[in-house]
């Protein structure tokens, strides 16, 4: 069994953009356990309920955005503390302000660079990996 040092919660929709995640984390990141959730729903329920490092949230989520579930987790007193790293393929210039100013702790844009977003993650999580 392995040992894991750290979770990461990944709420995406894409089945490829999951894989692709849980292939990086495996190959660059094999410390952290990678939880995943299809909705924004289930993201918020896996988080309240495991409260992990780190949550990775797509921002164009159907149901419930990224921008809305970043909001319930930031007035939930149980996950408000856990720092959210946004993503989306909107990469312009007011689409990634609009992304720190809703709190997020930082933003990627798809599709991912594996280097940025291995540094992010590690740097988010304040290293020790």
């Amino acid at each position: 069994m392995e040992e894991y040092k750290r979770t990461v919660l990944y709420v995406e929709d894409n089945q490829l953009n999951m894989a692709l995640m849980h292939h990086i984390f495996k190959k660059n990141l094999p410390s952290i356990l990678l939880l995943k959730a299809e909705t924004a729903e289930l993201g918020l329920s896996i988080a309240r309920e495991t409260l992990p490092d780190l949550i990775i949230l797509d921002i164009g989520l159907p149901g419930l955005n990224g921008y809305e579930a970043l909001d319930i987790l930031q007035q939930d007193e149980a996950t408000c503390h856990i720092p959210v790293l946004g993503t989306s393929a909107f990469a312009q210039v007011s689409d990634i302000e609009k992304a720190r100013n809703k709190g997020f702790a930082a933003y990627i844009t798809k599709p991912f660079q594996v280097k940025l977003l291995t540094e992010t993650v590690e740097r988010l999580l304040g290293g020790g990996l």
